[in-house]
């Protein structure tokens, strides 16, 4: 909950510096690839986002690339539950086609969510810059 508040505040921080100056934000814990940040001796992060539309394209790259992860972990996560379900199956065939069909879904959609930087780069390509 509270990277998700840190995270609200940064874009409000991003969507307002677009039009007006940089905006410094403290945080508890330092995130790569949002912000400029610096820490002092008494361990106070600060995340200063600069202004323009780069720190926005940043934050967007950085939200696809950690529910990516997410997602990919979530499918392999997936794939192990229904393969054990499938091994203990047993002779009951309509348990086994239900899950080797789960699992088979899932590895389409794994398959989808790594070319999802082939689909991204062609229809957005500022993203990875």
């Amino acid at each position: 909950m509270k990277k998700i508040i840190i995270s609200l505040s940064l874009l409000l921080g991003l969507w307002f510096s677009l039009w007006v100056w940089a905006v410094e934000v403290q945080v508890t814990e330092a995130i790569p690839w949002v912000c400029e940040w610096t820490a002092d001796e008494n361990g106070v992060i600060t995340c200063q986002v600069q202004p323009g539309f780069d720190s926005v394209m940043t934050l967007f790259w950085a939200i696809i690339k950690y529910f990516t992860y997410i997602a990919a972990l979530a499918c392999v996560l997936f794939i192990v539950i229904n393969g054990i379900l499938y091994s203990m199956a047993g002779i009951n065939d309509g348990l086994k086609t239900w899950a080797k069909d789960r699992i088979m879904k899932t590895l389409m959609w794994l398959v989808i969510l790594m070319l999802s930087w082939v689909i991204l780069n062609a229809i957005a390509p500022w993203i990875y810059k």
